[in-house]
């Protein structure tokens, strides 16, 4: 069986007479497969004249992909056309080589039956040893399909020509797919998705976007599908890095490059890109062209190499690689492809063809063989960098690279993903590193509200790193790459030579237990997340905060605290502390600047001992807070828009005056067990969540002062309440009204018809509650109706007029089955 083609120094292998056709036919065709980059072996171009067919000769047809053979009347004249030939038929037959005959100006079966010219040069070679392995040879290359020219275009030389180049183009560009395709991994669902983006034979110019992160694939996808395609077009060019190339030599060295490749002109001098701007439009514009940008980054790249549609003859294609989605949309790059990464078992096959050199590990290597594949996340670009690193050492040597990994990212893979960083302006690289120190993982919108508070246009600033391929959003929430995020850390701790006390953000254990016990902060750390997966005791000096006066995000998880601090910076921004220690904040800390203060589980029993005025204040939760007994006086929180307080147990009152919380959106009281008053009545214009479920002791709710639109979800639950007000009609907006458990209602308020917008009313477990509204049928817009275990006696009538309701729920009215 014929083995594969190993492919070598040529594409082409040109057997010919040179008497018959050396300056004629064949300098048309050498000449014709050079402009089309087609690299041709030529006799007396690649050797020096005189020289016998061994053995340099012999190699070039070993290592040439195509044989072309031009029989004309003299060829078998020539014992060496002849040694060539056999040489040819024999890789033809052991390595797969593709051999086509070109019948010249000599019928096919003239050649096959070895009759006229080639019958006459055979009589005079009969004395010759080696004359049955030329017949042979000659038989088979003549039954091979080729071309014939007397047959072939008319006759007309150019046209026959061009027909062979083109053949051979797709020749060459099938056998380069198939070589390509053989050892990439996860590669051909991808090609196959830009392919028919890409729909190469239909008319019209389209440009076709592969976006990805550094180092997953996008050029090795766009030059296979090159090598594939080429052929069917009239000009092609791969114009690799455009990024680098731009920077380094200039886009008129690019434009020169382009236009030298598709039109096939040498020493092309481009003075501007003005010029070639202007060359492109006239010389491309009838022209079928394949061109492919590789690493863009810059919306001039496009705009000087591939400005406009029109600059390019219909069915041309344009391929775009770039990291950077904006840069597709402004450019008006009707369809993109986003690369994958690979998964586990694609990631395992890659690995291996650069770690062992063979299909499978030694079974000592597999299990630090899936840690290597789990560290790599399925980037394509790791797995080769560190599988050929580590091909041919010993396991001693795998585990210590594995470890150092831990530590420092390999330089050759933080050498593709810098420049990802290093092209962000400085807002963007603020948010970058924010995200891979503290927020990897974490929903969107609530990333979005801390990196608001400390001023870093979060929404746009997002978006560039979604559309540079830096970070993505899966069902919310913001997910970052591996090495990604890890490059991140290392610039964090770059910029401080690696020393932790001098970071800028602060995110392992370690670091941050010995900075805090050892008092050793400094101005420079801007940011801190002690995130621990269990419940662990931390040593926290008092002073700890003492020199980080630019601290904007401070955040402890699970870290058990013997005493709080005696101060804070001034500058925090974001302060969340699961379990915060002391009675109140300390009382030298302003808060002047704080957006956010989250104390849950605290031991906090007043937040201050005076007053203070936290302007900035807008999200303030001191939930399952047992010791509180006292809520801060909230004219000094005029900007408050979420206010947790819920299962503070020890909290007796919640008190307000009228004009504070003018803005508050969010209210949780839920299961404040000892919570007796409200204010007599409420006017909170935005409010639009109000939760009191579970208040077991209060017993009356607020009149609703005036028109509370903007409340659409109102929690009652088990609580002691025996009625609602009239005036709950004001919640004029409300969609849910959830009144489950409250074993002291008896009744609703009748003006509660009114609420047009509801849709869910429960009263399930209300066991004292007889009656529904006689006019509940006006509640047009209900859906759900729970009235599960009341003592409800009938139905009202008015209820056949609830057109949209879709559950009722009467199961265990008791009281109702017995009429």
């Amino acid at each position: 069986m014929a083995q594969k083609n190993s492919y070598g120094s040529y594409d082409v292998f040109l057997s010919f007479r040179g008497e018959d056709v050396r300056k004629t036919f064949v300098d048309h065709l050498y000449v014709a497969l050079q402009l089309k980059g087609i690299n041709t072996f030529k006799d007396d171009e690649k050797l020096e004249k005189g020289k016998f067919i061994s053995p340099d000769l012999m190699k070039a047809i070993e290592e040439s992909r195509i044989a072309l053979i031009v029989l004309s009347k003299n060829y078998a004249n020539s014992m060496w056309c002849l040694d060539e030939l056999t040489k040819i038929m024999e890789c033809n037959k052991q390595k797969g080589q593709i051999v086509l005959p070109v019948f010249y100006d000599v019928d096919p079966s003239t050649v096959r039956k070895q009759k006229h010219s080639y019958g006459e040069a055979f009589g005079k070679h009969e004395d010759r040893f080696k004359v049955q392995k030329w017949r042979a040879a000659l038989e088979e290359a003549a039954n091979l399909s080729g071309w014939d020219l007397p047959n072939t275009a008319d006759a007309h030389e150019a046209r026959f020509v061009k027909e062979i180049v083109e053949d051979i183009m797709a020749k060459l560009g099938s056998q380069r797919h198939a070589s390509n395709v053989k050892n990439l991994v996860g590669m051909e669902s991808q090609m196959q998705k830009v392919y028919k983006m890409l729909g190469v034979g239909s008319g019209g110019v389209h440009f076709v976007g592969i976006l990805g992160m550094s180092g997953v694939g996008k050029t090795t996808l766009a030059r296979v599908i090159y090598d594939d395609i080429s052929s069917q077009f009239e000009g092609a060019c791969f114009l690799h890095e455009v990024r680098d190339r731009s920077a380094k030599q200039g886009l008129e060295r690019l434009q020169e490059i382009l236009l030298s490749e598709i039109l096939f002109i040498k020493d092309l001098r481009i003075n501007n890109v003005f010029e070639g701007v202007n060359m492109q439009k006239h010389r491309l514009r009838y022209k079928k062209v394949l061109l492919v940008l590789d690493d863009v980054d810059h919306i001039d790249h496009l705009d000087v190499l591939a400005g406009k549609r029109e600059w390019f003859g219909p069915g041309s294609r344009i391929i775009i690689t770039t990291k950077d989605k904006h840069l597709l949309v402004k450019h008006d790059v009707e369809k993109m492809y986003k690369m994958r990464t690979l998964n586990e078992e694609e990631s395992l096959q890659l690995f291996k063809q650069y770690a062992f050199k063979k299909n499978r590990p030694t079974k000592k290597f597999e299990r630090i063989s899936a840690e290597v594949i789990k560290y790599t996340a399925g980037l394509p670009l790791a797995l080769k960098v560190l599988g050929s690193f580590l091909y041919g050492r010993d396991l001693v040597e795998w585990r210590s690279e594995v470890e150092r990994l831990k530590q420092i990212p390999e330089d050759e893979i933080l050498k593709k993903l810098e420049p990802s960083f290093t092209g962000l302006n400085s807002n963007e690289q603020k948010i970058f590193l924010d995200i891979a120190c503290f927020f990897t993982g974490k929903k969107k919108d609530s990333v979005t509200r801390i990196l608001k508070s400390f001023e870093f246009s979060p929404v746009i600033g997002v978006k560039v790193l979604m559309e540079k391929s830096l970070i993505s959003i899966s069902e919310g929430r913001i997910i970052m790459h591996q090495l990604i995020q890890e490059m991140g850390w290392y610039i964090v701790r770059r910029e401080a030579s690696d020393y932790p006390r001098e970071y800028s953000r602060l995110w392992k254990s370690e670091d941050i237990s010995q900075i805090l016990a050892r008092n050793m902060g400094t101005e420079k750390i801007e940011g801190i997340s002690l995130n621990l997966t269990s419940k662990e005791q931390v040593k926290v000096s008092r002073a700890a905060f003492m020199q980080m006066t630019r601290l904007r995000f401070l955040k402890f998880r699970n870290a058990y605290v013997f005493q709080g601090p005696d101060f804070l910076p001034d500058e925090l921004r974001w302060l969340d502390w699961h379990g915060y220690p002391s009675k109140s904040l300390p009382i030298s800390f302003q808060g002047e600047q704080l957006v956010s203060l989250k104390l849950k589980s605290s031991s906090i029993i007043q937040l201050w001992e005076t007053y203070k005025v936290l302007g900035s204040l807008k999200y303030l939760n001191l939930g399952h807070s047992q010791k509180l007994i006292r809520t801060p006086d909230f004219s000094g929180t005029p900007n408050l828009e979420r206010l947790v307080l819920e299962e503070c147990t020890s909290l007796v009152e919640f008190k307000f005056s009228v004009g504070d919380l003018g803005k508050l959106v969010l209210l949780n009281l839920a299961n404040c067990r000892n919570l007796k008053t409200l204010p007599k009545s409420f006017r909170l214009g935005k409010l639009e969540i109000l939760i009191l479920s579970g208040c077991s002791k209060l017993k009356t709710f607020p009149e609703i002062d005036g028109k509370m639109h903007s409340l659409s979800e109102l929690y009652l639950g088990a609580t002691a309440i025996s009625e609602l007000p009239a005036s709950i009609e004001n919640l004029s907006g409300v969609s849910v009204i959830n009144l489950s458990y409250c074993k002291h209602l008896e009744s609703l308020p009748s003006s509660i018809f009114r609420l047009k917008y509801m849709k869910t009313l429960d009263v399930s477990g209300c066991s004292k509650l007889e009656n529904l509204p006689d006019d509940l049928g006006h509640l047009v817009g209900l859906e759900e109706l729970h009235c599960t275990h009341t003592a409800i006696q009938k139905i009202p009538s008015s209820m056949t007029l609830l057109k949209n309701l879709k559950h009722l729920a009467l199961r265990g009215c008791n009281a109702l089955g017995s009429q």
